[in-house]
């Protein structure tokens, strides 16, 4: 899986967005092709990528308000974000 930069910035693709389904309440992201249904973690990541924050200041900033261990919160950051990309449902700027 391709793991973006530390310096990247996150943002929702154009077309993306984060929303509560109105059903289950559960935190998903809706796109033109359908949607995909975020987990707890994959929420609190995707809250955060504004395309002002870098990747590297989201993992400061978990690690922070979460109180993990800083390589498995970097690396479980990465994969979600590396997958969301694949997805092209996540996009990165320098």
């Amino acid at each position: 899986m391709d793991h973006p930069d530390l310096q990247s910035r996150p943002a929702l693709a154009p077309r993306v967005r984060l929303q509560t389904d109105p059903v289950t309440g559960e935190p998903v992201l809706l796109y033109p092709e359908g949607i995909l249904i975020l987990n707890p973690t994959a929420q609190a990541i995707v809250e955060r990528c504004d395309g002002a924050r870098t990747v590297g200041q989201l993992v400061a900033g978990l690690q922070q308000e979460y109180e993990a261990d800083e390589e498995t919160l970097r690396r479980d950051l990465l994969d979600t974000l590396g997958d969301l990309k694949q997805r092209q449902l996540i996009v990165f700027s320098p």
